[in-house]
């Protein structure tokens, strides 16, 4: 999806390769991989809007970076999509990181741009979704649910 990025951080996917792209995304979460074990932690939320989107999200977080993810999602095209970005950039980040995406993530998803270039170029899909605030909160799932992880890890660690 990079290669739909240009130079000055707009994209150039039309609607039919916005649509090939959640396509893409949806196929990575279509199967459920879920963690288990001492170290793992696991939350689910639940989107905040009417369409009915659920995430329950394993992490195995160690001195504030995340070391492994699992899943299990019943949500709409933007929030596999997210998830699934998420699922394969997020180890080895830490809260700080997951929350700077986070940000642009809702920056693009009000149609703006961020002022800094995107941390992750697979975030630039989410351009397209502006249109679709009642999907937002779905987006949105995967980073909910790992700032709870975080925070559960931080109180364990008081």
């Amino acid at each position: 999806m990079s290669k739909a990025i240009t130079k000055d951080g707009t994209t150039t996917l039309n609607p039919t390769e916005f649509t090939a792209a959640l396509k893409e995304y949806r196929a990575y979460v279509r199967q459920q991989k879920r963690l288990s074990g001492e170290h793992v932690r696991t939350t689910t939320v639940h989107s905040r809007q009417l369409c009915g989107s659920q995430l329950t999200l394993d992490a195995h977080i160690e001195q504030g970076t995340v070391k492994a993810l699992g899943f299990s999602i019943q949500a709409c095209s933007l929030g596999q999509a997210s998830t699934a970005i998420v699922l394969q950039r997020a180890a080895g980040l830490t809260k700080e990181e997951i929350q700077q995406a986070a940000e642009q993530l809702d920056t693009l998803l009000i149609g703006q741009w961020p002022e800094q270039a995107l941390i992750w170029p697979e975030l630039a899909i989410f351009i397209h979704a502006a249109s679709m605030p009642a999907r937002h909160d779905s987006a949105r799932l995967v980073f909910r649910a790992l700032q709870q992880l975080f925070e559960e890890e931080e109180k364990q660690l008081k």
